[in-house]
């Protein structure tokens, strides 16, 4: 099944430096998806739909995964929100939550993964859905990344060390939550992410 990737808004400028990278700090390392506990990439099928999977690459069964995304207009800009919750995903295994279907166009914007911890579901990790929106090669911080479905962040990363990433690529930020915190709707400012990986298409498997 061929797939496709919804085309991610274009942003005239970027307004908001919410979340530089702060000097001296260490940069976030090229991520493998048992950094995260989980592996993020889309899926797009013939009839229209658009689609994020979720796999569980920890050791532990994922309680609750919940996806937010946007609808976007005809001319790319964000419009009313997407949730989608997904419940009971074992160690190894994926679940998928639908975003846009056929004739809609969306955007991941970011994800929340729960385990069970005294019987409750307790937040884990915090993944937002990014873009490389500038490259400085050489630089310290070499990387500009912006938000994939909505303004009002931006992140500075990398080292001359660091992973190629590509302008205007998607990426996956991730973040531990914070103990006795609420999961955010952006990055915390000088908050360095704990890991960035590409957003890319699924294998068909």
């Amino acid at each position: 099944m061929p797939t496709r990737t919804v085309p991610a808004p274009t942003f005239a400028a970027l307004l908001a430096v919410a979340c530089l990278l702060p000097p001296g700090a260490t940069a976030a390392k090229p991520v493998s998806p048992s950094d995260t506990g989980v592996d993020v990439c889309t899926v797009a099928g013939t009839s229209g739909q658009y689609s994020v999977r979720v796999r569980n690459t920890g050791a532990a069964p994922l309680a609750r995964v919940d996806i937010t995304g946007v609808h976007l207009n005809a001319a790319g800009q964000a419009t009313e929100p997407i949730n989608v919750s997904l419940a009971d995903i074992p160690p190894g295994k994926y679940k998928t939550g639908v975003l846009a279907r056929h004739g809609e166009s969306a955007a991941l914007d970011r994800i929340v993964t729960y385990t069970l911890a005294d019987g409750k579901p307790t937040p884990q990790q915090e993944l937002y859905a990014g873009k490389v929106a500038h490259v400085s090669p050489g630089s310290a911080l070499q990387y500009t990344l912006a938000p994939l479905a909505v303004r009002g962040w931006t992140v500075a990363y990398g080292s001359p060390n660091a992973a190629r990433l590509e302008a205007g690529s998607a990426v996956i930020l991730s973040y531990p939550v914070r103990s006795g915190k609420q999961p955010a709707t952006r990055p915390e400012a000088g908050r360095t992410p704990t890991a960035v990986a590409p957003l890319a298409p699924c294998n068909q498997d």
